[in-house]
């Protein structure tokens, strides 16, 4: 779709609008800085003896959509000559601080003496007060002003096509709207102008209603004001509506968007295209213990449940009715699961599946199925789903694409960078790409393992070629990291060999310790003994990754599950350290809430270890994880 124009600024549909898109329709702090010279000056000339300027040229032929010659500017325009300086000086710029402001006691004083200046053009964008009080969101002074203004004064425009309520709309400030539309709508009188002239459904900039800049905007209030205010059918044709859907969904306000015709997405491939692009993770069976972790994303959650709704309700929708609704999902359906499948959305590909099974069979312009492209892009997720399908994987395993690349050449390329990202580490990120690779390979026909594509590339070259850079990356971060535990795992053995020597209390005459008999000894050397023991264990856990072959498949299971434990146990020295550490000075000083207050000071440090949670939780999930996640996916259980 073409990209939208607002206040002059061309923005593409799909980045994130921001609020200023409107704003900046030449509405500054001051309208316009007044040239003057040293020895020039404003005399005390009264306001009755000036006359609004009417303004010659482009600026007197400004017609306004309800037909209604707006001549009127109080603004500061070239020639600058002395009465328009004076004009400016005494009513334009007081006009406009008191709309910005909502002072309304100024401002009804320049109305009484000056009737048109309430429809006056008082910026050089050709904002009237009412434009410049809308989005400076002075509800009071909009309220106030529209009792002295017509209906018709509710069309006028700015020099960028935007009405008061278009930029209401912007500003997101709802009871300004409701009072403008009020205006016009009042008391029985919904169709006395005429519909072309409400202001809901006078157009901004490029054509844009009102209410699709609230739904840029995702000011999801703003865009029910604006919907149910308005008198006119239009929101409800195929071609406006289907618009208004699209930007709706694109803002993730699903259930406003579910509340309008369906039968726009069904006609229109968009919205259903838009809405592929959506993430949509819903809690399951095999998700509650990832759901744990879940906290601060409430509303993310909500928004994906309402997005799986909506798809829900179109979907049904589209199968309930005719024929010619059927056909239209059917044609776009492959569109979508082949999206589906590269972004890695579980819950529509499940969804279409359910609906139209044939789809499984279905390939692209390339000439793959969905499940070549959950390999290329590493939607594991999508390709367990072979596990329960023999019949389908029997099948599309023996796909090609144009250049002769099998499922495996696919797995053999370097994944995509929003991938590797959820990996710490270039080691892990190694890991997982050789656990593809070996999951891959189980499931293609021996014959297919060895073919060359095209190129005379086998799936290994490609590997081998492409992992290159990252297998030296991971043997590097690998090694620091080996090194940098080893130093600290040797400093905390060191500490606690010469502790188990140094007894608290000193000797008695037969050479036992004073305190051998204290229940807080034992627990002294039980810590002891286990900081000495996990140290150890840390230093050669370590020890052993340096001296480990760096291979590829070192990383799939050899090297991470070594730097796991070697972590593991590190952990549990430092803990065992600061236990003793705690149980010593207690025994030396004898006093209970010393012990309890040392305690609480060794879960200072011990904190870090929290700190550090979402690297832990990364090598664990590498380490443990990874090695199951390939494993069978059933449709049930989602």
């Amino acid at each position: 779709m073409a990209d939208e124009t607002f206040a002059g600024r061309e923005v593409p549909q799909d980045e994130s609008i921001s609020i200023n898109i409107l704003v900046a329709a030449n509405i500054s702090a001051h309208p316009h800085q007044l040239p003057q010279s040293e020895n020039e000056t404003v005399d005390n000339q009264s306001l009755s003896e000036l006359e609004i300027e009417k303004v010659d040229g482009a600026h007197s032929s400004r017609e306004s959509a309800s037909g209604t010659n707006i001549s009127d500017c109080l603004y500061l325009h070239s020639p600058y000559g002395r009465k328009e300086k004076v004009e400016y000086l005494r009513k334009g710029r007081p006009l406009y601080e008191a709309a910005r402001n909502g002072n309304w006691e100024v401002a009804e004083k320049i109305f009484i003496e000056y009737p048109a200046a309430k429809r006056a053009y008082i910026t050089e964008g050709w904002e009237t007060p009412l434009h410049i009080s809308a989005i400076a969101n002075q509800l009071t002074f909009v309220v106030e002003l529209l009792k002295k203004l017509d209906k018709e004064d509710l069309a006028i425009t700015n020099k960028r096509g935007n009405t008061a309520l278009c930029l209401a709309a912007v500003g997101g400030n709802v009871d300004i709207a409701h009072a403008i539309i009020g205006k016009y709508i009042g008391v029985g009188e919904r169709h006395e102008i005429g519909e072309h002239l409400e202001p809901a459904m006078i157009r901004g900039p490029e054509g844009i209603l009102p209410v699709r800049m609230a739904a840029k905007l995702g000011n999801e209030a703003m865009v029910e004001e604006l919907r149910e205010r308005s008198s006119s059918s239009l929101l409800w044709t195929e071609s406006e509506g289907a618009e208004l859907m699209k930007d709706l969904v694109a803002s993730d306000l699903y259930e406003s968007a579910g509340k309008m015709n369906l039968q726009l997405a069904i006609s229109d491939k968009e919205v259903l295209l838009l809405l592929a692009t959506k993430h949509m993770a819903e809690r399951s069976k095999r998700g509650r213990f990832k759901n744990l972790f879940s906290w601060g994303r409430k509303k993310a959650e909500l928004l994906q449940v309402q997005a799986l709704k909506l798809l829900d309700d179109i979907l049904e929708c589209a199968f309930k009715e005719n024929d010619l609704n059927i056909a239209n999902i059917v044609d776009t359906a492959p569109l979508l699961l082949f999206d589906a499948a590269k972004r890695g959305n579980f819950h529509l590909f499940k969804r279409l599946i359910c609906y139209y099974p044939e789809l499984v069979w279905k390939i692209n312009q390339h000439g793959v199925s969905m499940f070549h492209l959950a390999v290329q892009y590493r939607h594991e997720i999508i390709f367990s789903l072979l596990y329960n399908m023999d019949e389908v994987r029997k099948l599309v395993t023996l796909y090609k694409d144009k250049d002769g690349n099998t499922m495996l050449h696919l797995a053999a390329t370097l994944a995509p960078k929003d991938k590797l990202d959820t990996v710490t580490g270039a080691a892990f990120q190694m890991q997982q790409a050789i656990c593809w690779y070996k999951a891959v390979e189980k499931i293609v026909p021996a014959a297919y393992r060895n073919m060359r594509n095209c190129n005379g590339r086998t799936s290994a070259d490609i590997f081998d070629e492409e992992h290159k850079k990252l297998l030296k990356e991971g043997e590097k971060w690998m090694k620091d990291t080996a090194k940098s535990c080893m130093v600290v795992a040797a400093l905390t053995a060191t500490v606690m060999f010469s502790s188990a020597f140094t007894v608290p209390g000193d000797y008695d005459n037969e050479g036992h310790p004073n305190l051998l008999n204290r229940a807080s000894f034992d627990f002294l050397t039980v810590s002891q003994v286990i900081g000495m023991l996990s140290s150890s264990t840390s230093i050669l856990m370590f020890l052993s990754i340096l001296t480990s072959r760096f291979n590829k498949y070192a990383f799939q299971h050899s090297l991470p599950w070594k730097l796991m434990l070697g972590l593991v146990a590190l952990f549990v020295s430092i803990a065992s350290m600061l236990m003793a550490f705690c149980l010593a000075i207690h025994l030396t000083y004898g006093h209970a809430w010393l012990l309890w207050f040392l305690l609480l000071l060794a879960c200072v440090p011990v904190m870090f270890i929290c700190l550090k949670f979402r690297l832990l939780a990364d090598i664990i999930r590498s380490t443990w994880v990874t090695s199951s996640m390939f494993k069978s996916t059933r449709l049930s259980d989602y």
